[in-house]
């Protein structure tokens, strides 16, 4: 995601032009709001207050620092025992939810949905409206708690938590009720005398099984699309984010929903172990979304398939960036920078492999190591000034030590990192040392495998095609990012490439635009949520047709087609005929009607043939 640097597909900017541009977008950003008031604030808000955890409150030093920070502790079954991964500071210990709880929130939400699917959407868009003006009044408030939890900087909070949220917020306000709106369809000739046409309707109660790695954007952008198409929705958060989800981010949800007059049990929430997702899938919800590895992922769609459960799949990616030899590296080096350590690389469509021109590989490696050495990582709500925090799992920095030494082991040349970083204040904290490693082989683990940490992986390329092919060596095809001042070659790069996003010149701009639906191909799963696609994935389409001059033309069958047929003959000849008016040249046409007529009026005098 990039803000104002040159684009590495353009040349280099005039200065007037540049300050120009400088003042259009602080114009923008004085006058914006007021023009934003303009365009959608003819939508009533609803203000509301929810209590921010004290463990979330600037100075909060409470909580006995664990030993062996694990959610899970074996003396306690069936609890979820949640803690900061920066630091080891214990939060609380939930209950995790059962299967009894799951059928429990279902019926709930279904009797909730049956009211709100009668609502109309200016009703649906105070919802949304009171929920962005909340977000925007406690964003900072918002990606303290995501911090606390997933051990994330507040700056990729707001990235990934904040920005991403109130994109998906607008996009519904204005496009939602557009792309629910029904669609008529050309009838053709045969039915000219009629309306085509496809409606969307919500499916009922859908279900959300969402991934821990921005926990209040995971669950308000399904929350978001289900409510407004007229769905309830249950959603089963990470048991590594229960805290801020059970704690904040639930309670944001359901008190907006009461605050406009409706029934907070709409929207509920689960957290819980395996065993609550698997009952989740098995519930009877009529349509659920994953997001989560390739390995549960296929569990998840094995069994709603038992169900007949229809699902979107979204299962991560090992997403690449190439790099052309003629980028501007002073542009694309930030970028990379950010798509890669963004979040700790804790990011479905992070960059995982950067693709570089052989020509100007040395010279990217040594901008890189520049960068990458003077990354500061500590607790980003005890330390000021930090640019990576945590992993938010625990148990992952073995493996993850492992993966790398293997790939030095086969011949990659590690730059820098590598190993789990022991911060000297908090070495119970959960944190892998950013890490740069090149020379490495498509063989590899590494190069294949989703890694979701902060590790810049540098395969070098030398023709167009040999990146292409490089870029599709993965069972992966989420997302892809392609850097090069020739336009052409660019976008022979981004055609090449199997995936289901690509950008320009840029990173992560596709999930940004949510008119765009998010999704991959292959290993990376299947279907869509964001855009008009999103929203009417959580709806059921029925075609419908009707009289278009019910007054004047109605469907009536003549005779000769009527059961019981009195000559199958005379109908076979008459339905030959028909085809032959709508579908044959002139010559036929006229023809046929003078055919179908005198069939009609005498017979065909033609027996039906055995």
């Amino acid at each position: 995601m990039s803000f104002l640097q040159t684009s590495a597909g353009y040349p280099p900017i005039d200065p007037m032009a540049a300050l120009a541009a400088v003042g259009v977008i602080v114009l923008t950003a004085m006058v914006g709001p007021s023009l934003l008031k303009i365009r959608i604030r003819g939508i009533r808000s609803v203000p509301f207050h929810v209590e921010l955890p004290p463990e979330a409150k600037p100075g909060w030093k409470g909580g006995e620092i664990l030993t062996n920070p694990s959610i899970q502790d074996p003396a306690q079954p069936g609890k979820i025992i949640c803690y900061d991964p920066a630091t080891g500071r214990h939060l609380t210990t939930l209950r995790a939810h059962t299967k009894e709880d799951v059928a429990q929130a279902l019926q709930k939400a279904r009797k909730a949905q049956q009211s709100w699917a009668k609502t109309t959407y200016e009703q649906r868009r105070v919802v949304l409206q009171s929920l962005q003006d909340f977000i925007l009044e406690n964003m900072e408030d918002i990606c303290r708690v995501a911090s606390r939890d997933t051990g994330k900087t507040m700056v990729d909070g707001k990235f990934g938590e904040v920005l991403t949220t109130l994109e998906r917020i607008r996009w519904t306000l204005k496009h939602g009720e557009a792309s629910l709106q029904t669609e008529y369809r050309d009838p053709g000739l045969l039915m000219f005398y009629k309306h085509a046409k496809m409606e969307y309707h919500p499916l009922g109660v859908v279900a959300a099984l969402v991934s821990w790695n921005y926990p209040f954007h995971n669950t308000f952008g399904p929350l978001i699309t289900a409510i407004f198409a007229g769905n309830g929705i249950l959603i089963k958060a990470s048991e590594q984010v229960a805290w801020s989800t059970t704690m904040y981010f639930a309670k944001i949800a359901r008190t907006c929903l009461e605050a406009c007059g409706h029934d907070p049990e709409l929207v509920q929430f689960l957290v819980g172990f395996p065993d609550c997702g698997e009952a989740l899938v098995a519930s009877g919800v009529d349509g659920l979304t994953f997001i989560g590895s390739p390995q549960v992922g296929s569990k998840v769609a094995e069994r709603a398939a038992k169900h007949l459960v229809p699902c979107v799949l979204e299962l991560g990616g090992k997403d690449v960036a190439i790099v052309n030899k003629d980028v501007d590296l002073d542009a694309v080096v930030p970028i990379l920078m950010r798509g890669t350590f963004q979040n700790c690389g804790q990011n479905c469509i992070g960059i995982e492999r950067v693709l570089v021109h052989e020509a100007i590989h040395d010279k990217l490696v040594d901008r890189l190591s520049e960068k990458i050495g003077q990354l500061k990582q500590g607790p980003p709500l005890e330390i000021a000034n930090i640019d990576c925090g945590s992993m938010t799992m625990s148990g992952r920095l073995a493996g993850l030590e492992k993966t790398v030494a293997e790939a030095v082991k086969q011949g990659a040349r590690l730059v820098h990192g590598g190993k789990a970083f022991k911060h000297p204040d908090f070495p119970q904290g959960q944190f892998f040392a950013p890490t740069l490693i090149t020379d490495v082989a498509e063989d590899m683990h590494l190069f294949q495998e989703e890694v979701f940490a902060p590790i810049l992986t540098v395969v070098r390329f030398s023709t167009l095609d040999d990146a292409i092919r490089l870029a599709n060596a993965t069972p992966y095809g989420l997302g892809s990012n392609v850097f090069s001042r020739n336009m052409r070659e660019g976008r022979y790069l981004v055609k090449g490439i199997r995936a289901g996003m690509s950008n320009l010149n840029d990173f992560g701009a596709s999930y940004l635009c949510q008119s765009l639906p998010f999704g991959g191909v292959g290993h990376s799963g299947y279907g869509r949520f964001a855009g008009p696609e999103g929203l009417r994935g959580v709806c059921y389409q029925k075609s419908v047709t009707e009289d278009r001059w019910p007054s004047l033309i109605q469907t009536f069958l003549p005779p000769v087609l009527q059961y019981p047929m009195a000559n199958v003959g005379d109908a076979i000849v008459v339905t030959r005929d028909l085809a032959l008016i709508i579908y044959a040249g002139w010559i036929g046409r006229v023809k046929a009607v003078f055919e179908i007529v005198k069939t009609i009026a005498v017979g065909s005098g033609q027996p039906e043939e055995l």
